[in-house]
């Protein structure tokens, strides 16, 4: 056979005839004529789209998993998973410690009720006609701060003090694309909507932390009573900023396809309560 091979190559340009004969039969049965060149184009063609098959075949079907060691392929899941929960208790680690500390800012801010006076000068050195001035003008500013404070006292008795009233609407009009899934470091839901749909607080609360990320676009966090925080993620556009005191039903932004992990129009909220996540369906309803 391989000296049959040899002469087919040998003789590859030339035309040959190939005869077939039968034992029983003296003479030729048939016979034909062809280039050797033609069959090895032929043959290598065959084997050029059989590897371009196989090719494919493992480029594309699920079929390519059996050549791969079972065992490194759970390893290398394993380690993945191992880093984005390291990455996830890092960065809750990071929020709650910026929550505290801009909390306590919130709270503490507020406008300077003490009026300065001029104490380079005695009282006995200001004529009558100045301290008429002056007391009257303290008396105006001491009212309209005390007008001020009263405000905001009742706001922020009414955010801080009164506990979030649950379950409320959804932030915004949408269909539920994922669900809360702690497991697989989805800690609360994606809402589908349109491109550049409003979304509001779905409680009273201060604006705590204002950031874009290149995962998540926009993200806003809202600090409720009862240790409830709740975040806002993927945002096209943020109305607030850090330190702003909301109100349940304010809009705080649009929702949009931002951030390298969205696959569409939509909006993430989380909520969390001492820390920990929570599963926003039980704080939503559809109303």
């Amino acid at each position: 056979m391989l000296d049959f091979l040899k002469q087919l190559f040998n003789k590859k340009e030339r035309d040959l005839t190939f005869v077939l004969f039968d034992d029983r039969e003296p003479d030729p049965s048939s016979s034909y004529r062809f280039k050797p060149v033609k069959i090895f184009y032929l043959i290598g063609g065959m084997l050029l789209t059989v590897a371009v098959g196989v090719f494919l075949l493992l480029k594309f079907t699920p079929i390519a998993g059996l050549f791969f060691s079972q065992t490194e392929k759970e390893l290398r899941t394993q380690a993945i998973e191992i880093a984005q929960q390291v990455q996830m208790l890092q960065d809750s680690l990071e929020v709650r410690n910026e929550q505290l500390l801009q909390l306590k800012e919130v709270i503490a801010e507020g406008q300077d009720t003490v009026f300065a006076v001029n104490q380079s000068r005695s009282e006995a050195e200001i004529p009558e006609n100045e301290k008429s001035s002056e007391l009257s003008n303290f008396s105006q500013v001491h009212t309209m701060q005390d007008t001020l404070l009263a405000k905001n006292e009742v706001v922020l008795s009414d955010i801080f003090e009164n506990k979030p009233e649950f379950p409320v609407g959804y932030p915004l009009e949408g269909t539920i694309t994922r669900e809360y899934d702690p497991g697989k470091g989805h800690f609360g839901i994606d809402i589908a909507t349109r491109e550049g749909s409003a979304f509001a607080a779905i409680a009273d609360g201060a604006v705590i932390n204002q950031s874009w990320t290149l995962n998540y676009g926009w993200v806003l966090y809202i600090q409720h009573s009862n240790d409830i925080v709740t975040v806002y993620k993927h945002a096209a556009s943020v109305s607030k900023s850090i330190g702003d005191i909301v109100l349940k039903g304010d809009v705080l932004g649009t929702a949009g396809n931002v951030g390298i992990i969205s696959s569409g129009p939509h909006l993430h909220i989380e909520i969390w309560k001492n820390g920990v996540p929570q599963n926003p369906n039980s704080y939503l309803i559809n109303l």
